[in-house]
């Protein structure tokens, strides 16, 4: 698989699939959360998202760890930062992050693929590796140090849309609707808009269409109808 990826974390936990659903490696718009199933969520969280990539075999440790190496370079692990196969054979994983830091705006930082190797318990050991040798390892793991995962993956150059609940004025509800590129929202596509419950509980925005259900300054309550088109 040639694109590169962005990890897009998964906010919804009603729209996470059953395992047996989730088709890895294949390339999907979907859209969250599903139609018609009432859901609720703080101010600031997202409450309608649409999103281009894939699911992807992803190894998420439970630790951090860091080394620093000659010459200032930084090479570290992050907690609960997944590390995803770019492709199903693949026996490397890949973080969303730089594992590599030069310590120098001259140098740019790296992405290392990172390995499991071992097979005893207690003597596994994570790998930052370049070249097929290892740059750094952090030793002496078991399994109750890492998990895996099925993490869904945004592709690179693709927009993600997500209207998040921006709060509440007396019967005016506000949103913002926002369009992301590779993790970054752009000003020219950031639009904040409300409603007026006195008006109707219904807000159309976009070609998405979702029912208040119940809403105060701190959580809403909603459904959505139809999602973006």
């Amino acid at each position: 698989m040639k694109t590169i990826l962005t990890l897009f974390v998964l906010l919804f936990s009603s729209s996470v699939l059953a395992e047996d659903e989730i088709q890895l490696y294949v390339s999907v718009t979907d859209n969250l959360p599903p139609v018609n199933i009432e859901n609720e969520v703080y101010m600031g969280d997202k409450m309608v998202e649409q999103r281009t990539g894939m699911f992807l075999e992803c190894l998420v440790p439970k630790f951090s760890d860091s080394d620093k190496k000659l010459g200032g370079m930084i090479l570290k692990i992050d907690e609960e930062k997944p590390l995803c196969k770019r492709e199903e054979n693949s026996k490397g994983y890949f973080p969303n992050y730089y594992n590599g830091l030069q310590g120098t705006s001259d140098v740019e930082d790296m992405i290392y693929e990172v390995r499991l190797k071992g097979k005893k318990e207690g003597k596994l050991k994570l790998c930052l590796v370049l070249g097929g040798l290892n740059a750094h390892c952090k030793k002496k793991l078991s399994s109750d140090d890492f998990y895996y995962s099925k993490t869904f993956v945004s592709e690179k150059d693709t927009f993600q849309r997500v209207i998040e609940y921006a709060g509440k004025s007396g019967s005016v509800v506000k949103f913002i609707y926002s369009e992301f590129k590779d993790e970054m929202a752009r000003d020219s596509f950031t639009r904040e808009f409300e409603i007026d419950l006195e008006d109707g509980n219904t807000v159309a925005y976009k070609g998405c269409i979702f029912e208040i259900v119940k809403v105060d300054n701190v959580t809403i309550k909603y459904k959505v109808i139809r999602h973006f088109k």
